[in-house]
């Protein structure tokens, strides 16, 4: 029995192992092999069978995206976008979810409201790309920031909205009720005591939203055509009608793949701890 119950630990963490192993595979060699094309010759892009492992390493994919001015343009509309897309996105979500889950709504409201949050958040967003365009024609707003922090918001504040109601309603309330009792008002209660409770949700809500508006490519392309382009445009202005430019699309891509990695590797541990807040209860 005990070297049947040791072979049986010995089988589950060697699965455990191989699953991990495969997961991080799986994320890293397109990661990897990306890397590669962007430091690859252009000449060897296109050899069949194709080459993995390049004969010189080059920076000249690099040095050509970097040394056109658009770049930097993309970059500070990227950076301008995600900042306030987050700020805002935070701000008037973690509002809204303090209120709903305090209201003391039934919870047939309170499901139907999740349901609408959930349905915007996931319908097919394809649809809503021509009437878009026509909103922001008629406000003058097409090729600015603006439309596309103005487009961002409509996806990230509905998510981050049930996300936060999640992590308020998972918050004891008896620390709150001691507030009330000792005169808090409720902007006291929600700043003093339930926020800081929920700082760790907070956090990771804006480490996802972060993540949605840099990543986003539908509505940035349906809006922005020249001065308003974001990265994730630029990375498909490589494909064009001559053939697809596979060094230069490389290194745009890392370039803007690098900037994400460092934020998700600094706020890591408050992601984690934002998700997991609220499942053990005591």
């Amino acid at each position: 029995m005990v070297y049947g119950g040791g072979l049986r630990r010995v089988v589950i963490r060697g699965g455990r192992a191989l699953a991990l192993t495969l997961a991080c595979l799986a994320v890293l060699v397109p990661l990897i092999y990306l890397v590669i094309n962007s430091l690859k010759l252009q000449s060897e892009m296109y050899t069949i069978p194709p080459i993995i492992i390049p004969s010189r390493i080059t920076f000249e994919h690099f040095e050509l995206t970097l040394s056109n001015v658009r770049t930097v343009r993309f970059l500070t509309n990227s950076l301008t976008v995600t900042s306030i897309v987050t700020a805002v996105t935070v701000v008037v979500s973690t509002l809204a979810a303090y209120g709903l889950s305090r209201l003391g709504l039934r919870a047939t409201w309170l499901s139907l409201i999740v349901f609408v949050f959930l349905f915007i958040r996931f319908y097919p967003r394809i649809t809503t790309v021509i009437p878009y365009f026509l909103v922001m024609r008629q406000l003058n707003l097409l090729d600015t920031v603006w439309a596309i922090i103005a487009g961002h918001l409509g996806i990230t504040i509905p998510f981050v909205t049930w996300l936060m109601l999640i992590v308020f309603q998972d918050l004891p309330r008896e620390v709150e009720e001691a507030a009330e009792v000792d005169g808090a008002h409720p902007v006291q209660r929600f700043a003093l005591v339930a926020l800081p409770m929920a700082a760790p949700g907070v956090a990771s809500a804006a480490i996802l939203t972060a993540f949605l508006s840099w990543n986003e490519f539908l509505i940035a392309s349906s809006v922005a055509k020249r001065q308003a382009q974001v990265l994730s445009i630029a990375v498909a202005s490589f494909v064009t009608e001559r053939g697809v430019q596979w060094g230069p699309m490389a290194a745009m891509a890392v370039i803007m793949i690098v900037p994400m990695i460092l934020f998700a590797l600094f706020v890591q541990r408050y992601l984690v701890r934002g998700i997991t807040l609220g499942a053990v209860k005591g």
